[in-house]
């Protein structure tokens, strides 16, 4: 009884990882674009380039809606598949979107300051990779808790600095977290 649960739950991870597999190049797509955002916050001491960030962001976004687009082709093809029960990969980013957009809209009427905004962006991906983490496995988990730790050490200690270091490392973490998907779906 106890071995036919945990194959049922290690097939349903290997579904589920198959379906997150899609969602690799976003990973690396916004950790690249996190990492860049970071080096221009550490360079705008010495010239302003707050016009590259912008562009930096409106390309992240631009390549995320064409990787979006290939994956609903892809998953039109593939109508047939057994799925895990998540449904389209892209829906695995709704929640994400809309905690995005919560968080814009929070900068926007301006009820979170410059310097706590990373700390908040920093604390969304840290929950986000915990519970991805649960579906898909403890490193995700442990990637989430560090990310989160750093963010509570850097808002509590380090506010000032915080843009550089939770972009910078949260980039970090997104390519790692889409490594690891992409080793895991091997």
């Amino acid at each position: 009884m106890q071995n036919s649960k945990q194959t049922d739950l290690a097939n349903k991870r290997k579904a589920w990882i198959g379906e997150a597999h899609a969602l690799i190049p976003l990973l690396f797509i916004w950790g690249g674009e996190w990492m860049f955002s970071a080096i221009m916050d550490f360079a705008i001491y010495w010239r302003d380039l707050d016009w590259l960030k912008q562009a930096a962001f409106i390309t992240a976004v631009v390549a995320s809606l064409i990787q979006l687009w290939s994956l609903r082709k892809d998953f039109r093809k593939d109508d047939s598949a057994e799925r895990s029960g998540w449904g389209h990969p892209a829906l695995l980013l709704l929640p994400g979107v809309m905690l995005i957009a919560a968080i814009a809209l929070l900068e926007a009427i301006g009820a979170v300051g410059p310097l706590f905004s990373p700390v908040l962006r920093a604390f969304v991906l840290a929950i986000g990779f915990v519970q991805v983490g649960l579906l898909l496995g403890r490193p995700m988990i442990y990637l989430g808790l560090w990310m989160f730790a750093l963010t509570a050490l850097m808002g509590v200690w380090y506010l000032g600095y915080s843009a550089v270091i939770l972009e910078g490392m949260g980039g970090i973490s997104l390519i790692a977290g889409g490594y690891m998907l992409r080793v895991w779906g091997r």
